[in-house]
């Protein structure tokens, strides 16, 4: 760590890697919400937040621990639950009056085709308007995971175990995905 008078040092949540301020200027300077996706190993969330005097708003939320509630089965930090994550979060966004927004990814790496954008591609397919460019977005193949389900037939079959049967997650995908958009119009 450097030394001395001119050292300057860094706000605290910048010091734990937690927020881009540059990032978030720009983003609250274009005045309207955030999506903001967060992801990780295991789960992935999606908020869509307003900035107020006393703090930011959350409009509307979701995790992939949420698709439970719609006979999600299969594990919740993969590319098809960031997407149906997106897609939940956009739902409930649009029900409480929400039409547009910008994506947040604070720290994520912008790659295309990465679970952040699936999150953005779900709420987009949901009724927001975000803007974007298709060049990051996933094939619609790898959103349902039928690059999960060829890799699982490839495994020997003493190595592939488990509670859920990968082979069959596009088609639980769309069921899933069916169960979301009849919950939305009701």
């Amino acid at each position: 760590m450097a030394t001395g008078p001119r050292y300057k040092v860094p706000m605290r949540r910048r010091r734990e890697d937690r927020t881009d301020y540059h990032q978030r200027l720009r983003l609250l300077k274009s005045g309207k919400p955030r999506l903001v996706a967060r992801v990780s190993n295991r789960h992935v969330r999606a908020q869509l937040i307003t900035p107020g005097p006393d703090g930011d708003e959350t409009h509307a939320a979701a995790s992939s621990e949420d698709l439970a509630e719609y006979g999600w089965e299969a594990p919740t930090g993969n590319l098809p639950s960031a997407y149906l994550t997106g897609y939940l979060a956009g739902i409930r966004a649009v029900d409480a009056g929400l039409s547009e927004a910008v994506l947040d990814i604070g720290l994520n790496t912008a790659t295309p085709g990465n679970k952040v954008f699936a999150v953005q591609e779900g709420a987009i397919d949901a009724g927001l308007e975000i803007p974007h460019s298709e060049s990051v977005l996933a094939d619609w193949s790898r959103n349902r995971g039928e690059h999960i389900a060829d890799y699982a037939e490839q495994l020997d079959e003493p190595l592939y175990g488990g509670d859920f049967d990968a082979t069959e997650l596009p088609e639980h995908f769309d069921e899933v995905r069916e169960r979301l958009m009849e919950d939305h119009e009701q």
